[in-house]
């Protein structure tokens, strides 16, 4: 029989919240908070609880609230994450939260998540706000001791899956409290999961690639509206210690300390296996194949967005982890493989029901040029400018006007410089085309030929021999410098012998003056 009362207490308050799936999520947040306070168990400032009047479990950090699960005794398993209340305006866009103040005057409240909308844990803006919290709660003076409170096991449970583990069966099955926690193994009945969730019909690692302006970032909205998934933007200064862990320095009591902070792909991989009603990645690796392969299998899939992957050194970004990304290679699929993480030492893989999906701006730098590590591993979809999207507005073939905008783009260029629909598609009116062309389209030309006005002219067709009227042109020829304006200008011929010319954009168009734009200037660009 079960003699130590605070096994025991724990269990029976286990039973009483009643979620299994909840509660191993809960743990893991309590793993986190570990982490992050870094205080011993034991430390007077740590109070891990069960209250007598309430099904739940609360974590405070000097008599702050700083964690709970509770079940109330109407509606679903709730998680409460202390933040500071000055963080509470940066959340009030997500209707599904609840907010409780500590006290009245409390300068902290608590973010009440239900467990149907579990999936908000790993939300950014949360997270940081809590994250950010607990330092601060540490600093505070001592205000224990809290020995007498704590019950340590939860702390236990906390850094040991397999003590959670047998804690949750014995919850499951009081008769096995007939037995020691730390005696023989007792086997974990199968997860009844009453349906399958459909797998999406697209590789494990794909990245959606093409010239500016073709919807590739749209593309990545029907994933967003999914209650599984993460969203980051790479650019050129992104690392690994971001991206999957790394040590970042905190000021605590005045004092500098060194913190293991997890990174989105770290916390996306945690969020894909608690799909498959796993606390922790370690209590994932804990389980045996058989049955880990079963529930990563079946269980819902999770997916990591990454915009504008190439901007970031993806091998430096993915580092070890390059391996990991293969779908043979991942948690429950045949070849399973892990790493030991070289900040935090732990065991760490991908699990099979994470996909990534990224996008990839071909302009600024071509597929050829990536790893090809990466290349081998990625399954690559091109996205193209379609020009049939788009209508004809006051007599301007938009469609035409793109494709012919383009042809002569990928003649001068190459195809991944082409312009996207996208630049046009808002386009209702003469004035809203003439701004797309003076703010967008005419400046990335001048970016695309490095001010190369000529060849700007041909591709707008104002070169003098597409037969365009010159009041027609969207690119003016502003002065010519024969030898004798040059000797006039600088009192002497220069070196250059050659003659000068110098352009500027449609002084009317620049000008907003669009009503001195005719039509034509647009049609005559692909038609003669």
């Amino acid at each position: 029989m079960l003699t130590d009362t605070h096994q025991q207490a724990l269990v029976d308050r286990i039973r009483d919240i009643g979620h299994a799936e909840a509660i191993r999520r809960f743990f893991g947040l309590l793993k986190e908070l570990i982490d992050i306070v870094n205080l011993p168990n034991g430390d007077a400032r740590l109070a891990f609880t069960l209250r007598k009047d309430a099904r739940s479990i609360s974590a405070n950090v000097n008599f702050f609230l700083a964690l709970r699960i509770v079940k109330p005794s109407r509606g679903e398993v709730e998680y409460w994450l202390t933040i500071k209340r000055s963080c509470q305006e940066q959340l009030s866009g997500i209707q599904e939260l609840g907010f409780i103040p500590l006290t009245d005057r409390s300068d902290y409240v608590s973010v009440v998540i239900g467990h149907s909308d579990a999936h908000l844990l790993q939300n950014l803006t949360i997270r940081k706000c809590w994250e950010d919290c607990l330092p601060e709660l540490t600093e505070t003076a001592k205000r224990g001791p809290h020995v007498a409170r704590h019950n340590p096991d939860i702390y236990e449970a906390a850094e040991n899956e397999a003590f959670l583990t047998d804690l949750l069966r014995l919850a499951d099955d009081p008769t096995l409290g007939e037995r020691s926690l730390n005696g023989h193994a007792v086997e974990e009945p199968d997860a009844n999961y009453e349906t399958q969730p459909k797998r999406p019909d697209q590789p494990h690692n794909l990245i959606l690639f093409g010239p500016p302006g073709t919807g590739k970032t749209y593309a990545l909205q029907p994933y967003l509206r999914e209650p599984n998934s993460s969203l980051i933007t790479f650019h050129p200064s992104y690392s690994y210690e971001e991206f999957v862990e790394g040590i970042r320095p905190e000021v605590v009591g005045g004092q500098m300390n060194y913190k293991i902070r997890k990174g989105i792909f770290y916390k996306a991989c945690l969020s894909a296996i608690q799909q498959a009603g796993y606390g922790t990645l370690a209590d994932c690796l804990n389980d045996n194949p058989d049955s880990r392969a079963r529930k990563l299998q079946k269980a819902p899939a999770h997916y990591l967005l990454i915009d504008e992957v190439n901007r970031a050194n993806v091998s430096n970004v993915f580092g070890e982890l390059i391996t990991l990304l293969e779908p043979d290679k991942r948690l429950g699929a045949a070849n399973e493989l892990w790493v030991t993480l070289p900040y935090s030492q732990e065991r760490f893989s991908i699990p099979v029901n994470l996909y990534v999906v990224a996008t990839m701006n071909t302009t600024d730098r071509s597929i050829a040029l990536l790893d090809i590590a990466l290349r081998r591993r990625f399954a690559f979809r091109e996205m193209l400018p379609d020009p049939s999207v788009l209508p004809v507005i006051e007599g301007v073939d938009l469609a035409q006007l793109l494709r012919t905008i383009n042809e002569r783009i990928e003649y001068l260029l190459d195809r991944d410089h082409q312009i996207g629909h996208a630049y046009l598609t808002l386009v209702t009116n003469h004035a809203e085309l003439c701004y797309a062309f003076r703010d967008r389209i005419i400046p990335l030309l001048q970016e695309y030929f490095l001010n190369d006005w000529p060849k700007i002219q041909l591709v707008l067709g104002d070169n003098p021999l597409w037969g365009k009227d010159p009041e027609l042109r969207l690119i003016w020829v502003r002065k010519k410098y024969t030898n004798a304006a040059a000797t006039k200008l600088f009192g002497e011929l220069p070196d250059s012998l050659d003659e000068v010319v110098t352009y500027e954009v449609n002084p009317h168009l620049t000008a907003g003056d669009f009503d001195r734009v005719p039509t034509d200037a647009f049609v005559k660009i692909y038609s003669k």
